[in-house]
């Protein structure tokens, strides 16, 4: 097999996976269905793949890039404190909610290295996000008189608390959308 079919088949593997996984949740993904719906044997799932757990690791790495870097990135690329915040909080909202309950609901409590393994990727974005804030507080573009950490601690705990919720999507995207619109006004970002 040629290494452009490998590529081709692990990534259809991993289309497929992340596909199931969201129509289904962790427990839908069977990999005797993956192998079907993969035109592969079982077997071969499992040398493309190695363990389920090794392709949950990719699928969690899977959404954490395309949804936590993805929504991240005005930080990297723009300066003006309105508009970056007003993008993340638009792609946040569109985007992060069902991710994230499949993350912290499903895959970290059935694979805690997981969580600890994405944890650590979250933890440098979130570095960066702050870093930004610290510095268009120097330049006084937001408060002066509050902490930025502090505030990004509370606005990560209310986000956890309400995605480990029994909260609808819906409900979810509502009160974390007040939640942050009422704690970056207190950071003087006016949205």
């Amino acid at each position: 097999m040629a290494k452009t079919d490998k590529i081709e088949i692990k990534e259809r593997v991993m289309t497929l996976s992340m596909e199931m996984m969201m129509r289904f949740g962790l427990r839908g993904l069977n990999m005797i269905d993956l192998a079907k719906e993969c035109g592969l044997a079982k077997a071969t799932l499992y040398k493309i793949i190695g363990t389920k757990e090794d392709l949950i690791r990719q699928i969690a790495f899977e959404i954490f890039d395309r949804n936590i870097i993805n929504i991240l990135q005005p930080y990297r690329t723009k300066d003006d404190p309105i508009e970056v915040t007003k993008e993340f909080l638009d792609n946040y909202f569109d985007y992060a909610i069902s991710a994230q309950k499949i993350l912290i609901q499903q895959i970290y409590k059935e694979y805690p290295l997981i969580e600890k393994d994405v944890e650590n990727k979250y933890q440098h974005e979130m570095d960066i996000v702050i870093k930004k804030y610290n510095e268009w507080q120097e330049k006084g573009l937001i408060r002066q008189d509050v902490n930025v950490n502090y505030c990004i601690e509370a606005l990560q705990a209310l986000n956890d608390f309400y995605i480990m919720g029994t909260f609808s999507e819906n409900e979810v995207i509502d009160r974390l959308r007040q939640s942050f619109i009422c704690m970056l006004r207190g950071m003087g970002v006016e949205i």
